[in-house]
C-alpha cells in the first residue's frame, strides 16, 4: 500500500480536524441500500493505519472534499474505509 494521501479526521460537531493521517485512497464503487429506499454509492475506499481516531459514520476530509465513512473493515494491520462524498461546502452549511 502507498500511504500517499493526506486524510483529515474531522470532529463531528464542528468539522475541525482532530487528526491528520496518511492513507492509500483508491477509486471504488459500492452501493449501500437503506430501508427508506435510499441508495448511496461510495466513490472511494481508503486504507489507513489501525491506530487512528476513525469511527463508522464519522467524517474525513481529503483535499477540499468531505466524506462520510459508510463502512469500515478492520484487518490485521490496517483499516479499510468506504467513503461517500458529501456535496460541496457540506461542512460550511452545517455551521450556519
Amino acid at each position: 500500500m502507498f500511504y500517499d494521501t493526506k486524510l483529515e479526521i474531522l470532529n463531528d460537531a464542528d468539522f475541525k480536524p482532530v487528526q491528520l493521517i496518511m492513507a492509500d485512497v483508491q477509486p471504488y464503487r459500492k452501493s449501500f441500500s437503506f430501508e427508506d429506499g435510499y441508495i448511496l454509492e461510495t466513490t472511494y475506499r481508503a486504507f489507513c493505519p489501525l491506530e487512528t481516531l476513525l469511527q463508522l459514520y464519522g467524517y474525513v476530509r481529503i483535499n477540499k472534499n468531505v466524506f462520510i465513512i459508510l463502512d469500515m473493515k478492520e484487518w490485521s494491520d490496517y483499516v479499510e474505509l468506504y467513503l461517500y462524498c458529501c456535496k460541496q461546502h457540506f461542512a460550511m452549511e452545517v455551521k450556519e
